[in-house]
């Protein structure tokens, strides 16, 4: 299955470059959704009776999150129970600069398209393997879902106000930060092969690393003060003014004085120019 020609119609700085996409739901779909966007050529492969399981994710029956997900990408219908099937995926391999998958650690394996095996159809592949907990460690057979790593990494801890019970995301918050991250992981991979002529390799990604990488800073902060960081609701640690505010009509403002000049310039739009000394603010470096 040969790669297709660049068309007059083809845009965007990834337009030379073939995805493989076997995942499913969210994180491998942003992934991919976010380098489709950029030009790839993004061949989903997808049940053919049950579809990707992101479509059942539904608003007044839209397929909203799909809809959102898989614009720029081609679909493929294949199911990968099937001896045949698989070797259609071995074929897309053969052209591709890329192949993401979201199994459970070791299916890939178990139906014959282990890493060393489609390494050895396609030298230059970068494989992405997007997992719960990883493909190595502890917890690499464990269930691992965004809600489970939001709570476990202490990302929801953190989330919500004082005097309530720890905050999980509205949003898929844990998939979508571990698919910015792959996709970042995938083209750093890629652009090895292509500047050094290296081999290709694999990526692994937890969802549980990157959503902890955000809220690092809490971990060293407990280090260097031995006292865990507390929810605080809309307000911030280190800048003040920080809240969202009502106002006389009903409506809501955001403001933040993240810098020490931000913040004397909101009290004197609101007429509170004694507040800057009040220490209670405190003072910030002006950058």
């Amino acid at each position: 299955m040969g790669r297709p020609k660049a068309s007059e119609n083809s845009h965007g700085p990834l337009s030379d470059i073939r995805i493989v996409d076997l995942s499913r739901l969210v994180a491998g779909n942003m992934v991919t959704h976010v380098l489709a966007d950029l030009g790839a050529d993004v061949i989903k492969v997808e049940h053919p009776q049950r579809g990707d399981d992101l479509r059942r994710w539904r608003v007044k029956d839209c397929e909203v999150f799909w809809k959102t997900y898989s614009r720029s990408k081609r679909s493929i219908a294949l199911d990968l129970n099937r001896d045949n099937d698989r070797e259609i995926i071995r074929q897309l391999v053969e052209t591709a600069d890329a192949l993401v998958e979201n199994f459970v650690p070791g299916t890939l394996e178990r139906m014959g398209l282990a890493p060393e095996q489609l390494l050895s159809m396609n030298r230059r592949l970068v494989i992405v393997r997007l997992s719960g907990w990883g493909q190595t460690g502890p917890y690499r057979d464990k269930p691992g879902f965004g809600t489970l790593v939001e709570a476990m990494s202490g990302f929801a801890d953190l989330n919500g106000f004082a005097d309530s019970p720890p905050c999980l995301p509205p949003l898929a918050t844990a998939d979508m930060i571990a698919g910015l991250y792959a996709a970042i992981g995938l083209l750093t991979a890629v652009r090895s092969v292509e500047v050094r002529g290296g081999q290709g390799q694999v990526v692994d990604v937890s969802l549980f690393e990157p959503i902890f990488s955000l809220i690092s800073v809490a971990a060293a902060q407990y280090r260097l003060t031995q006292t865990p960081m507390r929810r605080n609701g809309n307000q911030s640690t280190h800048a003040a003014p920080r809240n969202i505010y009502v106002c006389a009509d009903g409506h809501y403002v955001a403001l933040s004085g993240s810098m020490q000049s931000m913040a004397e310039r909101i009290f004197h739009a609101i007429g509170r120019t004694e507040l800057i000394d009040d220490p209670d603010f405190g003072r910030m470096t002006s950058v």
